[in-house]
């Protein structure tokens, strides 16, 4: 039952949102305008994205500007031969088809042709299986701040795995979740033509659920060098309390994806960079290479990783009841739905 659940919960957010994935930003120097890809295949039924855009300089006004790669060909080949051919959906956003997914152990490569005719190849990313997620469990948290009258808490989630022994394996961590809201939309005040506040009560709605995809501001990565075939647990979200998440209850879904060395690699220098703070002790800034090369000039740059993952998943709810501290109830005198990514539809694994 329970991973009727999570195939339930997944291919709902796949069809509900097509990305949750802030797209990377580029600040290129002379004028010059790099490919930057961004996407992955995984073990989970699709579809799966690839973004493709370019870097460009118009001037002072426009610099950096970010122009989206359309009518471009994309597909991807496996080590058997096999390919698929993506689609074009959004500008400059590519999708397998829904019954495509990876196999772990295979190698698969990823092929783009330009409308200007650049083609680009990335090299084989090979599906490394991942052992399966034991348990998720969960720590209250309260920061450092300088409000002490606003405290900043909030709720640790902790993956635990058994890790395999004799081999070296890596992992990357995301996570999304899913709450309640109740809201109060009968005391609504709007403006008047001098914009004073007068009551104007709304008959909808007081009661929604918020699919919240804001939970990965944070690179989590992870190699088993130093616990090898250990059972090993690692943070693997961290979910802020606004006064919203923790009304009634709240439900995270941990994914756990396999990493090639690679793969690791690339994501943990750029976690590095990520983490520069502008002082002494920031590492030194590098140059971070993905995988994809420019068939054409194979010295040209290219920006972004294609990578290919085994995913393990699991969930978990966490009531009110059980978070130490929790803020006082945030009192949203208006329509649920005017929250970001919110619905009054009941989602189908809810329970």
């Amino acid at each position: 039952m329970k991973l009727v659940f999570k195939i339930l919960f997944t291919v709902f957010i796949a069809l509900s949102v097509a990305s949750c994935i802030d797209e990377l930003g580029v600040d290129t120097q002379e004028g010059r305008r790099i490919l930057v890809v961004e996407g992955a295949i995984t073990t989970l039924p699709g579809p799966h994205r690839i973004l493709l855009s370019k870097s460009d300089k118009y001037g002072d006004v426009f610099d950096g500007f970010i122009r989206k790669e359309t009518k471009a060909t994309v597909w991807i080949r496996n080590d058997e031969g096999d390919q698929v051919f993506l689609t074009e959906g959004e500008q400059g956003t590519y999708y397998t088809p829904a019954s495509f997914s990876a196999a772990a152990g295979k190698k698969y490569t990823l092929h783009i042709i330009l409308a200007n005719g650049e083609r680009y190849i990335s090299l084989p990313e090979e599906v490394v299986p991942s052992p399966a997620i034991d348990s998720l469990s969960f720590l209250f948290k309260e920061l450092p701040t300088l409000d002490q009258f606003n405290p900043n808490t909030g709720i640790e989630v902790y993956v635990r795995w058994n890790d395999p022994k004799d081999t070296d394996n890596f992992y990357l961590w995301e996570a999304e979740g899913v709450y309640v809201v109740n809201t109060k939309p009968h005391l609504f005040e709007g403006r008047d033509a001098n914009y004073v506040p007068v009551p104007m009560p709304k008959d909808c709605c007081d009661r929604c659920y918020v699919y919240d995809f804001s939970l990965n501001t944070v690179l989590r990565v992870f190699k088993d060098n130093l616990t090898d075939g250990n059972n090993n647990a690692q943070l693997a979200a961290f979910i802020p309390d606004d006064g919203k998440r923790f009304m009634e209850k709240y439900l995270v879904v941990v994914r756990q994806y396999s990493l090639n060395k690679t793969a690791y690699q690339f994501y943990d220098l750029l976690k590095n960079q990520l983490s520069i703070q502008g002082n002494i002790f920031d590492p030194p800034p590098a140059t971070i290479r993905g995988n994809m090369i420019n068939l054409d000039n194979p010295d040209a740059e290219v920006i972004g990783y294609f990578r290919a993952s085994d995913v393990q998943i699991d969930t978990l709810y966490i009531t009110r009841a059980e978070v130490e501290a929790p803020k006082p109830i945030l009192q949203i005198n208006d329509d649920c739905r005017v929250l970001e990514n919110s619905t009054t539809t009941k989602p189908p694994f809810w329970k």
